[in-house]
C-alpha cells in the first residue's frame, strides 16, 4: 500500500514511510518516537531527533540515539514541525487499539502510544485503519497490527 500519511505544514500528505527512514539510518530500523515526528511531519529522521533534542535537550543527548521518546516531547516537537496533535480523551482506561479506532476516533491521522510505542493511525471509517510506525507501512489494523495493544494516549493530528 501507498503510505500517505505525513502531514507538511500546509497540509500536504508526505510519501516517505519506514522503509525510507531505514534507509536514512543505512538499513537499521529507526526508533518509534522520532519514527512518528519524521513520518507525521514530513521530516527526516536527522530532523525528527533535533526536534526532539530542541524540546527537551536535558533528556536526550545532544548525539546518537533517542531511544526512549516521551508523550509530550513528541506531540512538542510536532508542534515545532507546525503539526497540531489535539488531545482524544480515551472512552475508558487503556482501550485496545481495535476498539479505539473501529468505535471513538474520527477520520483523520491520530498520533497514539500503546504501551511504550508510539505509532500513527490513519482511521478511515467503517471500521477501517492502517497503522504506520517503525516498522509498517499501512498495514490494515488487526490483531496481528497492533490491534490488541492498550492505548495509553491519542491525538489527532492536524496541519498547523
Amino acid at each position: 500500500m501507498d503510505a500517505t500519511f505525513s502531514l507538511s505544514p500546509a497540509g500536504e500528505a508526505g510519501r516517505r514511510g519506514p522503509e525510507a527512514l531505514a534507509a536514512e539510518r543505512g538499513g537499521h530500523l529507526p526508533w518509534c518516537g522520532p519514527a512518528a515526528v519524521a513520518l507525521a511531519a514530513n521530516r527526516s529522521y536527522a530532523e525528527a531527533c533535533a526536534l526532539l533534542r530542541q524540546v527537551a535537550p536535558a533528556r536526550y543527548p545532544a548525539a546518537g540515539e533517542i531511544v526512549t521518546a516521551y508523550w509530550r516531547d513528541v506531540v512538542a516537537a510536532l508542534g515545532l514541525a507546525g503539526v497540531v496533535a489535539r488531545p482524544v480523551a480515551l472512552p475508558q482506561a487503556r482501550p485496545t487499539l481495535i476498539t479505539l479506532a473501529r468505535r471513538h476516533l474520527e477520520p483523520g491521522l491520530h498520533l497514539v502510544r500503546v504501551t511504550g510505542h508510539f505509532l500513527l493511525l490513519r482511521r478511515h471509517g467503517f471500521g477501517l485503519a492502517e497503522v504506520e510506525d517503525n516498522r509498517l507501512a499501512g498495514a490494515v489494523l488487526s490483531p496481528r497490527a497492533h490491534g490488541l495493544c492498550r492505548v495509553t494516549h491519542a491525538a489527532r493530528l492536524e496541519a498547523g
